[in-house]
């Protein structure tokens, strides 16, 4: 399989990438000086070579550019101390000098200073690659370094190489866990750009994972009633490690980036996904307990239902157009199809005689275990109710850019102000687009055309798992 290359940028994306690559270096069997140490050569390191260069002395390195508007911060945080056992090449450190003060404009368009260094770094290690298959960006929607200049660097991969996928991991803030003045402009701001620059957007909202970290609290660990930013991106880099796996291990439906989400994507604007990984574990903790696949099928649908915050008696269902698990460990065995026949669950998938999609869930099963459980289970669901997400940041946007309240920030960075109109336009037809799905299958649920999305209990065997429907509410 061809190589892919991760961009970190800002302070979030480089914490949550720095925790990634600690995740699958132990996974890969990787020790600390960066040298194979695992129990099985052929399974470990057979694709190695995606995320990982193998440099003088069998070491492996992580391909990957760190990017921060502040080199101090970065370099003190990340840069003088190892990485899972690896360390970065100390070229790949693109900093400048200050940070952005959460704007986006400063991001987007004061960073021409570093800007052509970030594009030689990240010429280089394409260069170092056989067959670069694709980017891979890490960033805060929030902040002005992730959204901002995350943008631009999007921006330039889409340009520079355009034959190549581009993916991000985008971490949507929420004013509980940080309430930042100008969140809303960069969170909107960046959401026009991932709209029209990136293939597939894996959109981690901080509102579910702190309900997330707060529900599996409740169930012991020692978790504090709050969670910190540190919980928060534990649970992002496990979902990273999963939502990869079919990248860096072999399966009877091994895929590249490109045909991994072939499936997810009905049209090409409605590419945002909503990630969830189980069992959840608080970082620094290990889970050695086995769970059945419909127990792991079970709380993953139950993160996927969370996502419908709005509530009411006009309240649209959403609909889950599409869907891929991937479940992790050994004896998960997979038949010859690479479906897996899953036990009677309830309230998590709908009858299965209809679906919105035709084949719109995959399953696939990998043999090598999470760091630190022995089973677990990822989802990867394209559902509707992401317009939640948006519509919290819309409604704020709106809000302030008519009383043009901290306009000034973006426009003495050399913005216009139509950019803002725009990107709000944008985001709202995105949003038009979604809300039409769901009406549609409202319609068709009163009309008899189309089952309901509420059905609580479906058998799921190898000849239906490619056939159901899922439900959210």
């Amino acid at each position: 399989m061809g190589e892919i290359l991760q961009i970190q940028v800002g302070r979030c994306g480089n914490r949550i990438g720095d925790n990634f690559w600690k995740i699958i270096s132990n996974e890969h069997g990787l020790d600390e000086e960066g040298k194979f140490s695992g129990y099985s050569s052929d399974e470990q390191l057979e694709h190695i070579n995606v995320y990982y260069d193998e440099s003088q002395g069998g070491i492996y390195v992580p391909r990957a550019v760190l990017v921060d508007s502040d080199s101090a911060l970065l370099l003190n945080t990340i840069g003088r101390r190892r990485c899972g056992g690896n360390a970065y090449r100390k070229q790949n450190f693109v900093g400048g000098h200050g940070g952005t003060g959460s704007n986006w404009a400063r991001g987007y368009y004061g960073s021409s200073e570093i800007l052509s260094l970030i594009e030689d770094t990240i010429q280089s290690e394409a260069e170092r690659c056989d067959r670069l298959q694709g980017f891979q960006l890490v960033h805060s929607m929030g902040g002005g370094t992730g959204s901002g200049l995350g943008g631009r660097v999007l921006d330039h991969v889409r340009v520079s190489y355009p034959n190549q996928v581009a993916h991000t991991y985008s971490i949507a803030p929420w004013m509980t866990v940080s309430d930042e003045p100008t969140e809303s402009y960069n969170v909107l701001l960046s959401a026009a750009r991932l709209v029209g620059d990136a293939h597939a957007t894996y959109l981690a909202d901080n509102r579910a994972l702190f309900d997330t970290c707060c529900s599996s609290g409740n169930r012991g660990g020692g978790a504090s009633a709050i969670p910190a930013y540190a919980d928060l991106n534990h649970l992002v880099s496990q979902i990273m490690s999963g939502t990869t796996t079919g990248l860096r291990f072999s399966s009877k439906l091994n895929a590249d980036m490109r045909k991994g989400t072939a499936n997810l994507v009905p049209y090409p604007r409605l590419h945002f996904f909503v990630p969830g990984f189980a069992p959840f574990t608080f970082r620094g903790q290990t889970d050695t307990g086995m769970y059945t696949i419909s127990e792991l099928a079970t709380q993953l649908f139950g993160v996927v239902r969370q996502q419908r915050r709005c509530t009411g008696a006009d309240t649209i269902e959403a609909v889950v157009m599409a869907a891929v698990m991937t479940f992790r460990g050994r004896g998960l065995e997979t038949d010859s199809s690479g479906g897996i026949p899953l036990q009677p669950a309830t309230g998590w998938i709908s009858d299965p005689e209809r679906c919105w999609l035709p084949d719109n869930l995959k399953t696939f099963s990998y043999s090598v275990p999470s760091h630190g459980l022995q089973n677990s289970g990822t989802v990867v669901a394209n559902t509707t109710a992401v317009r939640d997400v948006f519509e919290r940041y819309c409604q704020r946007f709106a809000s302030m850019l008519a009383k043009r309240k901290l306009l000034h920030k973006y426009t003495e960075e050399g913005m216009d102000s139509d950019e803002f109109r725009v990107s709000l336009e944008q985001i709202e037809s995105l949003l038009a687009e979604y809300l039409a799905i769901e009406q549609i299958n409202c319609s068709g649920d009163d009309n008899g055309d189309k089952q309901s999305f509420t059905s609580t209990s479906c058998m799921v065997t190898s000849s239906t798992v490619d056939e159901c429907k899922l439900s959210v509410n």
